[in-house]
C-alpha cells in the first residue's frame, strides 16, 4: 500500500469512528465503501471485522441496562447469522464489479430510506412476526456487502424505540453479524491473521475519532448532522458505481 492510499484509509477509518461516536451507528456504512474502492471489497470486509466487533461490544456494555423491548432479537439474531453464511457465498461467487455495484446500491438505498422514511410505528406484535425475515435478509446483505443497515436499521427504527434501547438492540444484532461474518470469512480464506492485525491497527483512528464525534454531536442539531452523513454516503456510492462500471 502506497503512502497516499494509506492516508486515505486512515482518514476513512477516522471518519467512520467520528460518525459512530456522533450517531451510535454508521461505522461500516462510512468506512467499507471507501476501503473497498482502494483495497477491494473482500479485503475491506475482512479488515473491518475486528473494529466492528469491538465497537459494538462496547456499545452493548454501555447500554446494557436498556435491553427492554428487545424481545424480537430471540428470532432475529439466529436467522441473521444464517443469512450471513449465504451472503458470504455470494461474496466469493460474484465478480468484483458486481459486488461494487451491489454495495453502491445498498448505500443508495440507505440514503433514500433516510430521506423518505415514513413516520410510522411498527406494532410490537407485527415486529415479532417479521423479525426472522428481517434478520435473514439483513444477514444476507451483511455477508455479501458488509452492510446490513438498509434492512436492520430501518426495521428497528420503525419500532420507535428510545435511543438507548435502539442502540442496544442494533449493537446486539451487529455483534452477532460480525462474529458470524468473521467466522465465515475465515473459512473461505478471506479473513487471514494479517488482516486481523490490520483490523486491530484500524481500531486506533476509530477509537481516537469516536469521542470527537460524540462531542461534535452536542454542538449541532441531529438533523443537520444526518444530512452531512447522507451527503458523504452519496459521494461514496458514486465512487463505487464508477468502480463497478469500470470508468
Amino acid at each position: 500500500m502506497d503512502i497516499e492510499t494509506a492516508i486515505i484509509v486512515i482518514l476513512a477509518l477516522a471518519l467512520g469512528g467520528f460518525v459512530k461516536g456522533a450517531t451510535g451507528l454508521g461505522l461500516p456504512l462510512v468506512t467499507i465503501p471507501v476501503l473497498a474502492s482502494f483495497l477491494g471489497l473482500p479485503h475491506a470486509l475482512a479488515l473491518m471485522q475486528t473494529p466492528l466487533i469491538v465497537t459494538n461490544v462496547w456499545q452493548i456494555w454501555q447500554y446494557r441496562r436498556a435491553n427492554q423491548g428487545a424481545y424480537f432479537l430471540r428470532w432475529m439474531l439466529p436467522m441473521g447469522a444464517l443469512g450471513v453464511g449465504g451472503g458470504t457465498w455470494l461474496l466469493i461467487s460474484l465478480p468484483a464489479t458486481a459486488l461494487s455495484l451491489m454495495l453502491a446500491g445498498m448505500v443508495a438505498l440507505y440514503v433514500i430510506l433516510n430521506l423518505a422514511r415514513p413516520d410510522m410505528l411498527l406494532p410490537a406484535a407485527l415486529a415479532d412476526r417479521l423479525a426472522p425475515a428481517a434478520g435473514l435478509a439483513g444477514g444476507v446483505l451483511q455477508g455479501a456487502t458488509g452492510i446490513a443497515a438498509p434492512i436492520i436499521v430501518t426495521f428497528i427504527h420503525a419500532m420507535r424505540l428510545p435511543r438507548e434501547n435502539f442502540v442496544f438492540a442494533l449493537s446486539a444484532m451487529f455483534v452477532v453479524f460480525s462474529i458470524t461474518h468473521a467466522t465465515a470469512l475465515t473459512v473461505v480464506g478471506v479473513l487471514t491473521f494479517a488482516r486481523v492485525l490490520e483490523g486491530a491497527l484500524a481500531l486506533i483512528p476509530i477509537a481516537l475519532a469516536m469521542p470527537v464525534g460524540a462531542w461534535a454531536a452536542t454542538r449541532c442539531s441531529r438533523r443537520a448532522f444526518e444530512r452531512a452523513i447522507l451527503l458523504l454516503l452519496v459521494m461514496m456510492a458514486a465512487r463505487l458505481l464508477q468502480t463497478g462500471l469500470g470508468f
